[in-house]
């Protein structure tokens, strides 16, 4: 299985073995992006305003005291780390150092994955929006930026995709508001 790479945009090669009765694997490979409010740019068709995303981490923890036999979730708050993403450095560096500079509102970070699915490229597999963002800080190194973000909602979609890459009817949605501890979905 082989996959070449054009740009942020992902082609699949399908492997259907000897036995041309296979059906095609599935999603054969997936790409990452994100978007910080209109502060980024691509080329990706549809994702103009999104980068690549080369890694991220995002961490959602309970922080809980009492008995877990009691009501666990009314003894404690839902917490989120602040959304750490690395991005390549781009000409977006120095419009990022000044939303971190001016302690500017960012609308909305959403980070999608794209895969090849059913024939379709570049179809959304996942997102995760996180909402009424800050950036709180940047660390740079000469090829990517790490950019970290305070986020006080968040939200995730995820597309059901069967073994043959086709999209299904089963997806699924979840979503927190940090700030008040109730479910937004």
């Amino acid at each position: 299985m082989s996959t070449t790479h054009k740009g942020n945009i992902i082609k699949p090669s399908m492997n259907t073995g000897d036995n041309a009765d296979n059906p095609p694997m599935g999603s054969v490979t997936s790409s990452f992006l994100v978007s910080i409010g209109d502060l980024l740019s691509s080329s990706v068709d549809s994702y103009e305003t999104f980068a690549p995303l080369l890694w991220f981490t995002s961490t959602e923890e309970r922080v809980s005291s009492g008995k877990s036999a009691g009501d666990f979730k009314a003894s404690a708050t839902l917490a989120h780390s602040l959304l750490e993403l690395h991005i390549p450095t781009d000409s977006y560096m120095p419009t990022l150092r000044q939303a971190l500079r001016d302690n500017s509102n960012v609308t909305e970070v959403k980070i999608v994955r794209l895969g090849n699915t059913d024939g379709t490229e570049n179809t959304e597999l996942y997102s995760s929006t996180f909402s009424d963002c800050k950036v709180e800080g940047i660390e740079e190194f000469p090829d990517k930026l790490i950019v970290r973000v305070r986020v006080f909602t968040r939200s995730d979609e995820a597309i059901a995709v069967d073994t043959t890459g086709a999209a299904g009817e089963s997806n699924t949605a979840s979503g927190w508001d940090y700030s008040t501890n109730k479910s937004t979905a």
